[in-house]
């Protein structure tokens, strides 16, 4: 190689040495810093190492991540901080992304050096930190729905419209608030969707147009032949109801309840009752009533009619419907077959002659008279005569009150009571009810009788045989000078041999004491009268035989000797 060649190539080496020093102290002064004319949304970071200009950016650009974003909707606002909600800024990445970073690449060597621009900053979004934010928002976005309500009012149809609800759209308003966060805006549209409620406009519709309307759009007939019941829409109305079932309101209507409340209505079917075979006197002798069928509208009979005619229209809303007959549960046969009967048990009481004891004794004589007791029936004298008033045929009597004998209403119906008790006793029914006098008056059996007051005290007693009986009763009226006296018999098929009682025997005779009573007109002089104790029993014979025994005791007051002064 010559001299020259040597020269030549050795500048070349050289001349590559020099380039590729300069080129190596380029990449490291380049690759130190960010391009001078860089900056990030406004914030230069030109020629400043990476460290430097991450600094910068978090000095500059922290503070905007404590500022609040606006979420609204309508007239409600709220607002989200966006560093406690998951966004945040990267700043390494926006460096990086300012063309901040070594490169051996002569162009962006030569860009670090002389170029740069302004890049957006780069944003870090944690997905489940915002959807928590947001969610938090939510209830004050959120509007109660109102269920549509429908009902029968006064025999017509009320009814409310229905409301949506509202709600926030969690997942659209995440997403916007994400994109509002990207695109650098400071405040969020909220989707809110509107929520149906559980009870809609269109369901009420439905039932109003298939249910309600046509129920009360006139009454009900049902026919029988050419007798009708009508039921009116407004018992109808009564009677329905109307309820929310799944996606529908159903309406339904209470056929038992209608039925008991139609009872007055169903007269006009004129449908006669089933009459059992009784009993009455005829020509001094217990005589058979004869026994009837009848017919009745059954309750499952109604109910398929109404539910029928209930929401049809015009004349479909008239129905015939078919009767049930009735037998009698005791009928004329059964009657006849118990053949003749006998007095069971009989009682009667003499009385003073006093006019009003002639007619209290007789207005309860009548009603009594004539009453049919089937098996197991129970007997009440306050039930058959009623209270003891001028409009019922009483007059005043005297009665014991406080120990001593005053005047009322129906004074003296003690003694039908007592009579009757008696009648009972000896027919061997059941003794329900009854209470002694508390004074004794000689002319009962002592013990074996009953006072009555209506409202407290009632004589009771019960058919507790196999056999209907039938009661008579009647006076004698007393006169001047003559007693009175009043009689019960009980007619029936007898069930034991005989009934008895046994001697009344008494004991512990006590006395009063003497009472002077000023200033009431309504006092009356009273002799004293002994109080004892008496006991007895009653004797069930059947066969020749004591079949049954029943004990009884009382313990009469001492009457006081009572003096009047005015």
């Amino acid at each position: 190689m010559s001299k020259a060649s040597k020269i030549i190539i050795g500048s070349v080496i050289g001349l590559l040495v020099l380039v590729g020093g300069a080129y190596v102290a380029s990449y490291f002064v380049a690759g130190n810093q960010v391009p001078a004319k860089a900056s990030a949304e406004g914030v230069a970071i030109g020629g400043l190492s990476p460290e430097q200009a991450r600094a910068k950016l978090a000095t500059e650009l922290e503070p905007q991540l404590s500022q609040p974003v606006t979420l609204s909707a309508g007239d409600v606002t709220t607002q989200i901080v966006l560093k406690d909600s998951g966004l945040s800024f990267d700043y390494d990445a926006t460096v990086e992304a300012a063309g901040g970073g070594y490169s051996w690449n002569p162009a962006d060597i030569y860009e670090t050096l002389t170029g740069g621009e302004d890049v957006g900053v780069v944003r870090v979004v944690d997905e489940a930190a915002l959807r928590s934010a947001v969610e938090a928002m939510a209830p004050e976005y959120a509007v109660d729905g109102v269920d549509a309500t429908v009902k029968f009012d006064g025999g017509q149809i009320v009814r409310t419209e229905a409301t949506d609800a509202k709600a926030m759209n969690v997942d659209e308003t995440v997403a916007t608030t994400k994109a509002a966060f990207e695109e650098n805006k400071g405040n969020v549209a909220v989707t809110v969707d509107s929520v149906p409620p559980a009870v809609t406009n269109a369901m009420v519709d439905d039932v109003v147009a298939t249910f309600a309307e046509p129920l009360i759009s006139g009454p009900i007939i049902l026919t029988h032949g050419a007798d009708t019941m009508e039921i009116a829409p407004g018992s109808l109305a009564e009677a329905a109801s109307l309820e929310v079932q799944g996606d529908k309101i159903v309406g339904s209507l209470d056929t038992a309840a209608l039925f008991e409340h139609t009872a007055e209505a169903r007269r006009g079917l004129k449908l006669t009752n089933a009459k059992n075979a009784s009993f009455k006197f005829e020509g001094g002798q217990v005589a058979v009533v004869p026994s009837s069928a009848g017919q009745q509208l059954t309750e499952d009979v109604f109910a398929a009619a109404v539910q029928k005619a209930a929401t049809a229209t015009g004349e479909a809303r008239t129905v015939p419907v078919e009767v049930e007959v009735l037998q009698p549960e005791f009928t004329t046969e059964a009657a006849n077959a118990l053949g003749a009967f006998t007095v069971i048990g009989e009682f009667t009481t003499n009385y003073p002659h006093a006019a009003y004891r002639n007619n209290n004794l007789g207005q309860a004589a009548r009603s009594v008279n004539g009453t049919v007791l089937m098996p197991g029936d129970i007997f009440s004298l306050n039930d058959t005569l009623g209270q003891r008033t001028a409009a019922n045929g009483y007059v005043d009597g005297y009665v014991i009150e406080g120990g001593r004998l005053v005047k009322t209403g129906g004074g003296g119906v003690s003694q039908a009571a007592t009579t009757l008790y008696n009648a009972g006793f000896f027919a061997g029914y059941k003794d329900i009810e009854h209470k002694p006098h508390s004074l004794y008056f000689d002319r009962y059996p002592a013990g074996r009788e009953s006072t009555v007051y209506y409202g407290s005290l009632d004589m009771r007693f019960q058919n507790d045989t196999e056999y209907p009986a039938i009661i008579q009763g009647y006076i004698n009226p007393s006169g001047s000078g003559k007693r009175g006296s009043i009689t019960f018999k009980i007619w029936s098929k007898p069930t034991y041999d005989k009934v008895t009682s046994t001697d009344l025997r008494r004991s512990g005779y006590y006395s009063g004491r003497e009472r002077t009573v000023k200033g009431d007109p309504k006092c009356e002089p009273q002799a004293p009268i002994r109080g004892f104790t008496v006991n007895w029993e009653r004797l069930f014979h059947k066969d020749g035989k004591i079949v049954k025994r029943e004990p009884y005791s009382w313990k009469y007051s001492a009457g006081d000797r009572i003096k009047c002064e005015p």
